[in-house]
Formats: C-alpha cells, sequence, structure tokens
C-alpha cells in the first residue's frame, strides 16, 4: 500500500533543502517522511486486530528506501506479525498436505473474510500526517 505526500509551500522548502548540504537535505527529508509514517503506526497499532496482541504490538515503520527527491518508509507489522496481510485481505482455510510440497498441497475447506485494518488507517489519516511531515520540514528548515 503507498502514500503518496505533497506539502504545501512545496516550492519553498524545495529551495530551501536545494542550498543545504545533500546529507543535510536528506536526513531532514528522511527524518519528516519518519514523523508523517509514526502517524500511520500509532493508528495501526490501535485499529490492529488484538486476539493475542501480537499483532498490535509488532506494528513498525521502516525506511526502504530513499533518493535525493524521494523517501520510501514501509509502515505495518514485522516479523512476528507476518500473518497481518492475511488477516487485512483474508485467506483460504486449508487442511492436510505439507508445506512446499507438490504432490499433496492439501485441501481448502473454506475462506477466512479480510478484516481490513491497515488501508482504513491510510485513508483517515494521510492528511494528518501530511501535516506532520509539513510541520517537522518546517521545524528542521526554521519556515
Amino acid at each position: 500500500m503507498k502514500v503518496r505526500m505533497k506539502v504545501e509551500g512545496g516550492d519553498k522548502l524545495a529551495r530551501r533543502l536545494q542550498m543545504l548540504a545533500e546529507e543535510t537535505a536528506r536526513k531532514h527529508m528522511r527524518e519528516a517522511a519518519l514523523e508523517g509514517a509514526e502517524v500511520f503506526r500509532a493508528e495501526a497499532e490501535e485499529k490492529a486486530p488484538r486476539k493475542t496482541g501480537t499483532l498490535a504490538e509488532d506494528m513498525q515503520k521502516e525506511l526502504v528506501k530513499q533518493t535525493k527527491a524521494r523517501v520510501e518508509i514501509k509502515v505495518g507489522p514485522g516479523k512476528k506479525g507476518w500473518y497481518g496481510r492475511l488477516v487485512e485481505e483474508g485467506h483460504a482455510i486449508v487442511v492436510g498436505g505439507r508445506k512446499g510440497a507438490k504432490k499433496k498441497p492439501g485441501r481448502i475447506v473454506g475462506h477466512a473474510p479480510p478484516h481490513p485494518f491497515l488501508r482504513p488507517v491510510f485513508d483517515e489519516k494521510t492528511g494528518e500526517a501530511e501535516d506532520a511531515v509539513a510541520k517537522e520540514l518546517r521545524r528542521r528548515l526554521k519556515l
């Protein structure tokens, strides 16, 4: 799931960032993006199903990639909450068979319906995350 954000006053911010050394500008962009990602992470933790609590406790934000003009951050469950995608999207219920077995794949006996919790977070909190990114950039660039 991707969210793109454009900050109002972007021209002024872009000029200010261009005046800085590249590594400093990248640091400011990264830290501002992480502030926005924290809005999503905190809300995802609140909205995650709590059958065992593992999924909610494992909500993370992680820097995936950064170029000069773009920062990509992943927000969602980590390794302990690997099954979050199955909860979000639903899945088939399979019995029998063995993992990785081609000759004995198992039998589908039902379907677990989707219980979206991440998509609603992104839909509800995009504006707040954009505000957090803009506020952090303005604070860092003293605008």
